[in-house]
């Protein structure tokens, strides 16, 4: 599926992304595809602008309508412009150590996120300590002091722990799930502030994260779901393979082994001497790689993406597992059913599809669907 962009597959998913988050209040569509009108494709900076000058315009509105008592009007346009910030921010990859922008924007997404009203009444900001540091986190109790399942959720390659909060956040609390929602090393706050870099053995930091969790009012130690999006559909599982609290996981969606999505060394070599003349999605890709990582060259890259294999530890993972696949899926095709094969637990391989409109990598424009078959897996799972 394209949207807005027929020349530039990248910016069309990012668009779709953006504007998927409409309906738990992200978006609005006549702002994105506005604000898409005015941008070049393959254009990075005027990507940056155009909507940095829309987040701009909304976070006015916002505190606009927060400083007259408006609340729901200032809730809705905080939440948009904390998207809309994070979106602006995205393709800012070439020099993203010293950029400003990078830094300038993202702490205004956060910002915008934390004004939102319904964020303050429903979410409770926490840190989660972890190697002497605190890991940014948002933990939303709707079963009281009555033990209740908890949705344990985190992103991937990309993410930002305010983005979780559309992605499921939201939804956890119109299904009746305690979340927590939180970014670790190579993502949001911790990538950006404490310049700490991802990690392959993510169950080292999913395990202080439960440490923390269980003892969250509301929290039944013997109900934790652990969903994880996009690259977080390896990092899942991995934690799941050695943390046995997880009562069950979600690949959302599947990668067996993360590799796959990086071209040869030679064409990293290339995309990096030459930038600016390579596809956006890859050359995206690569830098942010880069960034993420912690490394330099193109032989580090691949030798630090070939440690994102679950085939050494898959066989340990012994929760129920839901495995989601998107049709047409342009970074991890085949993935998921690689996944899926060789778990030898109890699994679900839920597959969305281009005729549903759901087949974007995380079935990006097709939230609510995602959301009723996961959540309807979940209370499968852990509440019937």
């Amino acid at each position: 599926m394209r949207f807005m962009f027929d020349t530039d597959e990248s910016f069309s998913f990012e668009t779709l992304r953006a504007v998927g988050y409409t309906v738990y209040g992200g978006a609005d569509i006549g702002e994105v595809m506005a604000t898409a009108a005015r941008i070049t494709p393959g254009d990075w900076e005027s990507w940056h602008r155009e909507w940095k000058a829309l987040a701009d315009r909304i976070a006015g509105i916002a505190d606009d309508c927060a400083a007259k008592g408006h609340s729901a009007s200032a809730d809705s346009a905080y939440l948009r412009a904390s998207n809309y910030y994070r979106t602006s921010e995205f393709f800012l990859r070439d020099d993203p150590v010293h950029d400003p922008r990078v830094a300038a924007t993202s702490a205004r997404a956060i910002e915008m996120f934390r004004a939102a009203p319904e964020v303050r009444a429903n979410w409770t900001q926490v840190g989660i300590p972890y190697e002497g540091i605190e890991l940014s986190g948002y933990y939303l109790n709707v079963s009281g002091d009555q033990p209740g399942p908890t949705l344990v959720a985190h992103g991937g390659y990309d993410s930002t722990v305010e983005e979780l909060f559309f992605a499921v956040g939201d939804a956890a609390r119109r299904h009746g799930w305690n979340c927590l929602i939180f970014e670790g090393p190579g993502q949001g706050a911790a990538l950006r502030t404490h310049k700490l870099p991802f990690r392959y053995d993510w169950e080292a930091v999913v395990t202080p994260v439960l440490d923390f969790a269980v003892n969250l009012r509301g929290v039944d130690a013997g109900r934790i779901a652990l969903i994880g999006m996009s690259m977080g559909g390896y990092l899942a599982p991995r934690a799941a393979a050695f943390d046995k609290r997880i009562a069950a996981c979600v690949a959302y969606d599947g990668v067996f082994n993360f590799a796959s999505a990086l071209p040869p060394v030679s064409a990293v070599d290339e995309i990096m001497a030459h930038p600016a003349d390579a596809p956006t999605g890859l050359r995206w890709g690569v830098l942010n790689g880069l960034w993420t990582l912690g490394v330099s060259t193109p032989q580090e890259l691949a030798d630090e993406f070939a440690k994102y294999d679950l085939a050494p530890v898959v066989e340990q993972i012994t929760c129920p597992t839901l495995v989601c696949d998107a049709e047409n899926d342009q970074f991890f095709t085949g993935q998921p059913q690689l996944l899926y094969d060789a778990l030898r637990c109890p699994k679900t391989l839920l597959k969305f599809t281009a005729a549903e409109g759901a087949e974007e990598h995380c079935h990006e424009g097709a939230l609510t669907l995602f959301h009723q078959r996961l959540f309807d897996w979940l209370d499968d799972t852990l509440v019937s």
